[in-house]
């Protein structure tokens, strides 16, 4: 008999103004990332491992070690991602998740779908799960708010 831990997700939807093209390239050009996001190397090619950098708390690096495993231009990029550690206070888990970035065309430019798979469904977890949740929101925000300066200034 197998077991299957349960597991719970986030998702989050955001409209932007703009046209799908210019959307992926936010998501998926390392420099247009850093901007709203965090400096990273990622990269959109099946397979590519890629680090998040994030700032450096207690026992844990500050960073997010991803790879990519699905890419459908211009409309989809999915990657893992793992990172934190067992001993964090805030934080409160390591956690090996999942990542799907969806882009979807409206009439008045793209909508966004954020989810991010795979949290412990325990009590352990409920920090960390509240904390990428929080965090999920913070990054959208910050994406509609850089997406004018990216596309003015051509990053």
């Amino acid at each position: 008999m197998t077991l299957v831990a349960e597991t719970r997700f986030i998702e989050k939807e955001a409209e932007f103004a703009f046209p799908v093209e210019t959307v992926w390239r936010a998501m998926t050009d390392s420099e247009w990332l850093a901007v709203w996001f965090f400096p990273n190397d990622i990269q959109p090619v099946v397979e590519h491992k890629f680090t998040i950098w994030s700032r450096p708390v207690e026992r844990w690096d500050g960073e997010f070690r991803c790879q990519v495993v699905e890419v459908q231009p211009e409309k989809l990029l999915k990657f893992t991602w793992r990172g934190g550690h067992e001993e964090l206070k805030g934080f409160g888990r390591f956690i090996d998740t999942v990542v799907t970035w969806t882009l979807t065309p409206t009439e008045t430019g793209t909508r966004l779908t954020f989810r991010h798979d795979g949290f412990a469904a325990e009590a352990a977890s409920d920090n960390v799960f509240e904390i990428m949740s929080k965090g999920s929101e913070s990054v959208l925000r910050a994406l509609a708010k850089r997406l004018p300066d990216l596309v003015e200034h051509g990053a």
